[in-house]
């Protein structure tokens, strides 16, 4: 049978469900299906990366550090935050920002499924109180 690793599995679903929640809200359900497919990818490849360094068993800082930046979607927004510098420090204004904007709030939403996978990481491994 095969066993996933909790952090893999937190990191994954935690994907889905930031990437589905916030599509959703704040568009519609096809672009709620498109950013949970989305992160899925980018913590499927960042999930990845972590098993092959530092190992999903390492401390939580630093594979919380890796899994984001490992995340394609991640370092693809923080590129396009770079390109457009003038939206970002707020020298140029307008619509013209809008894809800025996008990405600033990627990147914040790339930051929650590794804690998510820490989280369900630290809730697989937590030790039964002795018994009295």
């Amino acid at each position: 049978m095969l066993r996933i690793n909790p952090f893999v599995m937190g990191h994954l679903v935690g994907a889905v469900l930031v990437g589905g929640a916030a599509g959703t809200l704040f568009l519609d359900a096809q672009a709620g299906l498109i950013c949970a497919v989305a992160l899925l990818a980018g913590a499927f490849v960042s999930s990845y990366v972590c098993q092959w360094w530092p190992g999903v068993e390492a401390p939580g800082w630093k594979l919380w550090a890796v899994a984001v930046f490992a995340s394609p979607i991640m370092l693809l927004a923080l590129g396009y935050i770079a390109f457009d510098y003038e939206c970002t420090v707020g020298i140029r204004r307008g619509w013209n920002c809008l894809l800025a904007a996008i990405a600033i709030m990627v990147v914040g939403l790339c930051l929650l499924p590794p804690a998510i996978g820490l989280l369900w990481r630290w809730w697989k491994h937590r030790k039964a109180p002795p018994a009295s």
